[in-house]
Parts: structure tokens; sequence; C-alpha cells
């Protein structure tokens, strides 16, 4: 495809190298770590094995980028697989930028995977300056992903100093090992995880990211996040499970995943991680949760607004308000192409999208 003096053309492994030098300026503290971060993310996925991504190249040279990874859902408890693409690690070198590189590399991905096997595209950790190009673009924005949280005084102020100064005056003791029925880890259990999902009541007519072993086995060797492992153990069998992420030497930790097959399980394991002062702040997505959870969060006290949103005003936000943008696959799509399976992908209500992978999964 020729656009103006660039041509996109699909990924190839040629252009890997130089794609991991122009991701300096998407993530110029990450770059010692990108070429292990994007084979992982893109060809290590078992979903899809295959490196997908259109390139923008100028006289030959990559210009930019934009990789798509494929993620696996199923609606309630049906065993037809959907397949969705995600835009992710969108980059255009700065002397190229506002040339219609976004929009034409966002073009160019409608029309190859339009008869492909894909859903729909679906943007899970868009930001804001990219945001407005999806929406120019036509395509429309389900919800926006906001946070909540529970912290103490003391946790909050440790956390805004840690900020400012990189120094944090509490220091974070986090013991790995067995503690009565609750272990700690710094390693998943993909087949016990796996267990707990399938013990789990399947949300009917809800579109929920499907979590296999193999899934659980990938999803948290991302060499760019720290992760926490709680399991909550009954007769010599895990029966609840909740992941932590944390970012960098941040202090503050994101639930990044979790699932009980029995009530009161996951409230047992936060209470834990709270009691312990493992993080000075814990927080996840907050919307479409499941009502038992949404009441253990509030039991808690994880709230949407608090004296954090203040704070954040002076601080580079960890918890940043994210657009989700769906968009069906055809280059021309007909009211019906919005329906999966008699489910509207545009009314956020037919998704769980509070525990699901996002960019950096």
């Amino acid at each position: 495809m020729n656009y103006k003096d660039y041509e996109i053309v699909n990924y190839s492994p040629e252009f890997f190298t130089e794609i991991v030098g122009l991701q300096k300026y998407l993530w110029p503290t990450y770059a010692g770590t990108t070429a292990t971060y994007l084979k992982w993310k893109f060809e290590e996925n078992p979903i899809n094995k295959k490196f997908l991504g259109a390139v923008a190249l100028y006289r030959g040279k990559v210009v930019g980028f934009k990789g798509f990874f494929v993620t696996r859902w199923r609606i309630g408890n049906k065993r037809d697989d959907i397949l969705m693409l995600s835009p992710a690690d969108i980059c255009v070198h700065p002397d190229h930028r506002k040339k219609g590189l976004f929009s034409a590399m966002t073009n160019f991905a409608i029309e190859e995977y339009e008869n492909a096997q894909y859903k729909a595209f679906i943007g899970l950790s868009i930001n804001t300056s990219s945001g407005s190009g999806y929406q120019k673009m036509g395509w429309p924005k389900i919800a926006d992903r906001t946070s909540t949280r529970q912290y103490t005084l003391v946790g909050l102020i440790n956390w805004a100093f840690a900020n400012k100064t990189g120094r944090s005056p509490y220091k974070h003791q986090i013991n790995y090992g067995r503690f009565g029925n609750i272990e700690v880890s710094d390693k998943p259990k993909p087949y016990k995880m796996h267990s707990v999902i399938m013990k789990q009541k399947a949300l009917d007519n809800k579109i929920t990211l499907f979590k296999d072993a193999d899934f659980f086995k990938w999803r948290f060797h991302n060499i760019r996040r720290k992760y926490f492992f709680y399991y909550h153990w009954k007769n010599e069998s895990i029966n609840g499970y909740v992941v932590i992420e944390t970012i960098d030497n941040s202090t503050s930790g994101h639930i990044l995943d979790y699932a009980e097959a029995e009530n009161g399980v996951l409230r047992e394991l936060l209470h834990y991680i709270i009691r312990k002062r493992h993080f000075d702040i814990l927080s996840t997505w907050n919307f479409n949760l499941r009502e038992g959870f949404s009441q253990t969060l509030e039991s808690l006290e994880f709230s949407t607004t608090n004296l954090l949103g203040k704070i954040e005003k002076k601080f580079p936000s960890e918890f940043p308000v994210l657009p989700v943008f769906v968009r069906p696959v055809k280059k021309i799509y007909k009211e019906e192409d919005w329906l999966i399976e008699g489910i509207d992908i545009r009314n956020i209500k037919n998704w769980e999208i509070n525990r699901i992978c996002s960019d950096n999964t």
C-alpha cells in the first residue's frame, strides 16, 4: 500500500531490529528490554505465534509501526472461541509524525485482516492522544477505564514521597511461603489457576477473556512487570487466587487477575495483603465488576473518589483513565457486524473487562 511518500507493508522479520530501535521514542525507559518484550508479546503469544503488524517505510527505512496481538474471548460457557485484535506499541518516528501514518497503518490493517478469522478490533490500553485519532476514524469509544483504590494515609504519604524522591521511608517486605491457608509466591501456577477459573460461575451473555493454562504460562513473562501471586488453599487444593503487578520501583500494586471458587476467598486474600502492608496503594479497574467482588472491594474501603485524585495532579499518574475502543474487522461493516453471538460489542455492559490483558498485559 502506497501512501504519499511512504509504503505501508506487513511486518516481516527483516524489520525487527529497526522496530526495536523505533520503540525508544515510545518507551524510552525500557530501551534495554524492547527486543525481549516484543518477542514475548507478539511471537510467543500461545493464541497466535505469528507476529502481526503494519510497518511504515520511508525510502526503505522503518519510520512507523503498529502491532496487533491476539486475544481469545468467550460468551458465557459457550465453547466457541472469539478471536480479536488489539492494537499495541504504536510508534512513529518524530520526523515523520503528523503526516497521517497513524491512519494509514490503521487502514492497512483493516484491509489486511477483514477476511481473517478475527471478529473485531478492541483497543484496551489506548491513551488519550491516540484515542482522538481513533475517534476521528469513527471507532466507537465504549468506555473509559477508571480505577478504584485502597490505601491508608500513611501509605499514601509513603507513595507520594517515593514518587517525588525515588526513596521510600517505609520499606515493604514481602515474604514468600505458606502462611496458614495463604501462600505468597513470585511464580504462577497455570494449571491450578485455570482449575479455579473452571469452577467459577460463567457469566451468561458476557464477553469474557478466555484464560487456560497455556495463557497463564505465557501471560506473566512480561519482562517489564513484576508479579506477586497470592493463593488460597483448602484441603490441599487452591480455591482462589489474586495476582498483583507492579511497575518499576513503584510502591503501589494493581490487581491484575483474580478468581475464587468459593465466596469469601478473595476478601480473605485481599485483607491479608492490606493487613501485611505489602503495597502502599492497591488498585483495580472499576467497571462491570462481578457483584460479589464489587461488594468485597467496598467492604475493604476501595473507592473511586478520594484524596489520591488531587495528589495525582502533581505527579505522573500511575492510574490513568484509558478509553476502550471497538470496531468490526470488516472494512465496510453493516449493523449486524456489531453483533457476536447476538451480543452487541458496542455495549460495555456486555463485557467483563475488569481483568483483561492490557497493552503490557
